[in-house]
């Protein structure tokens, strides 16, 4: 069985909320810290020298208004019911990083985060430029985690330092994959990136999405990233999703860097889908991957209650292992995508918003 956050005790949840006070004051203290000491004082991007970093948004803030309520929306916490965690956050705030400049941050997504450029497929600048933002965003978050495992391992004296391993292998990949990202970017190079699926729908989802994420296994359970190999010789490849709502459609897409083969299967099962079978597949895998999707306050509520929405949302991909049990089969298990018509499928038009920009 794997761990899922959904399933945690009711009396472990109250006396999570008898601590949140505490908890979220520790939690602060040691975010504060951590984010101080991965300030290197250089923008990550021109490599000048900076005193104040942009407060960057993972999804641009154009698009998230276009499905806030009151500026505000439902983060990941809101369907797993977990007490010491928020959920709900502003536009301003959601998905925010600080890593690069102000100047930076002005120009070098400009492509991407425009409305207009959505009127026929996106170019490779465009795609670079997300995949670029995915890897600063998640470079960013790596150091800010092994600066936190420091503080922790000071503040109890407990050794974090194989999970530091890790993050720092998984670091240097997001930076490796920044700089290339950087490379296509400039020099509008072609045929990098693979976009394996694009759809511009004609009404404006609930859910505004923009990550990379390591798919486990495909569509037939082969796999295709084994996430429990930690060997720093193993590299994982990763897909980039993209879950736009406009003003009044929205844009559904999903690429790879052309050196990913392990993906090769997989794009060929998706391209044999149905549109309305692709969709329900993304959804699935969003909920199913990532915390870092933001839903809209006016999703219906049936939808914040499904129980089969929140046990997917819940799993963390950790395994509690038996045994005799199989590292590749727990693998399976955990993120088996048989189940992709189990939960709602906020990509289509039953969920679609009516009322937009309030």
């Amino acid at each position: 069985m794997s761990l899922n956050l959904f399933d945690i005790p009711e009396n472990i949840k109250d006396e999570m909320l008898k601590d949140k006070i505490e908890f979220n004051k520790k939690m602060s203290q040691l975010s504060a810290e951590s984010r101080k000491s991965t300030k290197t004082g250089k923008c990550l991007y021109c490599s000048k020298e900076t005193n104040s970093y942009c407060n960057s948004h993972s999804i641009p803030a154009s698009f998230l208004k276009n499905i806030a309520k009151g500026g505000k929306l439902y983060t990941h916490a809101a369907l797993i019911d977990l007490p010491l965690l928020k959920a709900d956050t502003g536009v301003n705030n959601a998905g925010t990083f600080l890593i690069i400049c102000r100047d930076c941050d002005s120009k070098i997504f400009k492509d991407y985060e425009d409305k207009n450029n959505y009127k026929g497929h996106p170019t490779q600048k465009m795609l670079a430029q997300i995949a670029m933002k995915n890897h600063l965003k998640s470079s960013s978050q790596r150091a800010f985690e092994i600066s936190r495992h420091e503080s922790i391992e000071k503040e109890i004296n407990f050794n974090l330092s194989e999970q530091k391993q890790i993050k720092n292998s998984d670091l240097k990949e997001d930076i490796q994959g920044f700089k290339r990202a950087k490379k296509v970017n400039i020099k509008c190079v072609q045929d990098e990136y693979y976009l394996f699926l694009y759809e511009k729908l004609h009404y404006v989802v609930p859910i505004a999405f923009q990550h990379q994420i390591a798919l486990a296994v495909d569509l037939d359970g082969n796999v295709i990233n084994n996430l429990y190999n930690h060997d720093s010789n193993y590299k994982i490849e990763l897909a980039h999703i993209a879950i736009f709502p406009l003003e009044d459609s929205s844009i559904v897409m999903m690429f790879i860097d052309k050196n990913n083969k392990r993906y090769r299967k997989f794009t060929k099962q998706l391209n044999r889908l149905s549109i309305t079978e692709k969709l329900e597949l993304i959804n699935y895998i969003v909920f199913l991957y990532s915390e870092d999707f933001y839903l809209s306050k006016k999703v219906r509520e049936d939808v914040m209650n499904d129980e089969v929405l929140k046990m997917v949302s819940g799993k963390t991909g950790i395994s509690i292992m038996r045994v005799d049990a199989s590292i590749l089969d727990k693998l399976k298990e955990n993120y088996d995508l048989s189940n992709v018509k189990g939960i709602p499928n906020l990509l289509s038009d039953e969920y679609k918003i009516i009322e937009f920009n309030s």
